[in-house]
Formats: C-alpha cells, sequence, structure tokens
C-alpha cells in the first residue's frame, strides 16, 4: 500500500484493489470582512493516493462567504492503478466573536469521478461518477501570524453511472452506492501576516457503513495566500 498526502475524495487503487473514497481538504478560509479572497495550493496524501488541490474563497458580505475546491488524486503500483477529481462549490455564514476568534459554516456540494484499473493479465476496470452534498461548521483562534481551526464535515456521498468489467467491485459499489461521512479536521496555518504554510489533519468516519471500502485518514501540506481588501 501507497502511503503519502491529499485530500479528495474519489477512488483509487491500492494494491489490494480498488479505494472508493478518499476526502479532500476542508477549505477553513477564516473570513473576517467583506470584500477578503482566500487562495490556496496545496498536496494531500492518504494510505492509498497522493493529490493536488485549488481552493479559494471570497467575502461577499460582512457575514456572506463562497467557497470553490478543486481535487486530484492518483496512485499507481505497477500493475494497477486509480484516479479520482472533485470540484466542490459552498456558500455560508460567518461571524467575528472578538478579534481572535472567528466562527464558521458551510453549505457543500461537490461533483467529481473515480476510476479504478486493475491490467494484471485481461485489463478491467470500474468508474463512477458520485455526488456530494455537506454542512461544514468551524472555530478558529486567529492571530498575525497563526491560526487554529477546527472543523467538521457532516456529508451525504452518493455514487452514479457505476459501470465496468470488474463484477465484484461494480456490485459492491451498487449495494453502497449511498453513506453519511463525519469528518472532523484540524488546520494550523503559520507564516506572515498574508502568506501563511497550512497544515490539515483530517479523519473520515462511515457512519453508514464503517466497514466500507475507503480511505479514513489525510494530511495535507499547502500555501494560502489572504488578500485583504484593506491593504
Amino acid at each position: 500500500m501507497k502511503n503519502l498526502i491529499l485530500l479528495l475524495i474519489c477512488a483509487t487503487l491500492t494494491g489490494c484493489g480498488a479505494v472508493y473514497y478518499v476526502p479532500n481538504t476542508q477549505n477553513v478560509p477564516v473570513m473576517k470582512e467583506k470584500g477578503q479572497t482566500n487562495l490556496s495550493l496545496g498536496l494531500n496524501s492518504s494510505e492509498s493516493v497522493d493529490g493536488f488541490e485549488f481552493q479559494g474563497a471570497y467575502g461577499l458580505t460582512d457575514k456572506i462567504a463562497l467557497q470553490l475546491n478543486t481535487d486530484w488524486v492518483n496512485s499507481s503500483d505497477g500493475e494497477s492503478n486509480g484516479a479520482g477529481h472533485i470540484i466542490e462549490l459552498g456558500a455560508g455564514y460567518y461571524k467575528n466573536f472578538s478579534k481572535s476568534f472567528v466562527f464558521e459554516t458551510y453549505g457543500l456540494m461537490g461533483f467529481g469521478g473515480m476510476k479504478y484499473e486493475d491490467n494484471y493479465n485481461t485489463p478491467q476496470e470500474i468508474k463512477a461518477n458520485f455526488i456530494r452534498i455537506g454542512v461544514q461548521p468551524s472555530i478558529s483562534f486567529t492571530s498575525k501570524y497563526f491560526i487554529a481551526s477546527f472543523s467538521g464535515r457532516l456529508a451525504n456521498l452518493h455514487y452514479n453511472n457505476i459501470s465496468g468489467n470488474l463484477i465484484e467491485d461494480v456490485d459492491y459499489l451498487n449495494a453502497n452506492s449511498s453513506s453519511w461521512l463525519a469528518e472532523p479536521a484540524l488546520t494550523l496555518q503559520a507564516g506572515f501576516e498574508n502568506v501563511k504554510l497550512q497544515l490539515q489533519f483530517q479523519y473520515s468516519y462511515n457512519l453508514t457503513n464503517p466497514d466500507f471500502i475507503q480511505d479514513y485518514n489525510l494530511v495535507s501540506i499547502g500555501l494560502k495566500v489572504n488578500l485583504n481588501p484593506k491593504k
């Protein structure tokens, strides 16, 4: 099994077969004011895949913010390989409780797909699309050079357009096409006032089927830029 970093959400392979879900990094923008723009690039790794992602957020009003998240993951062990992607949109509410604490909650909708290929002897594959809908509240401690955030994502994951000639895998995913997920995360940011290095640790728990074939841990690292409208 391959060990490395990113989120997503998708599915790919391991040496033992397809993995149907990997969480993507949670976007916690720590929004403070209208016009604030956050952009970030990052890498992530789970037990099965490594990925690359882009995230952005914008303060639409002094209480409402929008976000856009993308993630692409890949994995290969020579005879098998998997890949997945997700594009996620979000809108939510934020409030500054004080100079040091920010509360946010977002409604999220993501669209993606996964593909797994087993090229041992006769090439075989399974592929599917998915929709994930959820909510993500968070609380953040923020200072000029350091931010710590606790967040949690509660989401429903639903697969569709499941196809391929890996019959057992197709049957398995059809039988487990819908799941509820609980995903807590810790995000740490440190650096300059408007440019920080970000590190996130996330756990994904399948509430519907605890034995569902997925990755349960994700680590991501990235660079986050805050464009303050007043500077």
